[in-house]
């Protein structure tokens, strides 16, 4: 289950982030329209703090202790500092794309324009599992507020329902 979750995290991680997780290269380019989107959908070099709180998790059939267990685990903030270089600011929506094809991972929907962006994305995942996230924000070349959910299907029917909320901001310049 901490994978699963770790998966959600990842996904709209790399949506606030743009930089690591897109769709593959071949719908991408035939679509002129999607291609503005991505160019609108870039950060400027620099330092970055991403924090992921956890705003809600269901999780149906597990039994209510072990359900406040995790969500004592996972509501805590995440925060994640990390840098983007020139060369990666420079690549935009490219380097989300390698990530996503190592992860089996499709965009559905991509729509960035006029500081909002509204994203449907959908990865497979090994022994029959998958995840559907759905993220709408806004954003400016230094930062990020996302709003996403993610519904995880996993063998034998298990379900998870997850709602969070991504805030990027950059913090200044790289520090390497």
């Amino acid at each position: 289950m901490r994978q699963t979750y770790a998966i959600l995290v990842l996904s709209t991680l790399a949506l606030a982030a743009c930089g690591k997780a897109g769709s593959d290269g071949a719908s991408q380019s035939a679509n002129p329209a999607k291609a503005v989107a991505e160019m609108a959908f870039q950060f400027q070099p620099g330092q970055y703090r991403t924090a992921v709180t956890i705003d809600k998790i269901e999780i149906p059939g597990m039994p209510p202790a072990a359900l406040q267990q995790m969500k004592g685990m996972m509501g805590k903030a995440t925060n994640v500092e990390y840098c983007i270089s020139p060369e990666q600011a420079a690549k935009g929506m490219d380097v989300m794309k390698e990530h996503m094809a190592k992860g089996n991972c499709q965009f559905e929907k991509f729509e960035a324009s006029g500081g909002t962006v509204d994203t449907v994305m959908v990865c497979q995942g090994g022994q029959g599992g998958s995840i559907r996230t759905t993220s709408h924000g806004s954003y400016t070349p230094t930062g990020s507020v996302i709003k996403g959910t993610g519904d995880l299907a996993g063998p034998g029917g298990r379900t998870m329902h997850i709602e969070e909320t991504v805030k990027m901001e950059r913090i200044g310049d790289c520090t390497k």
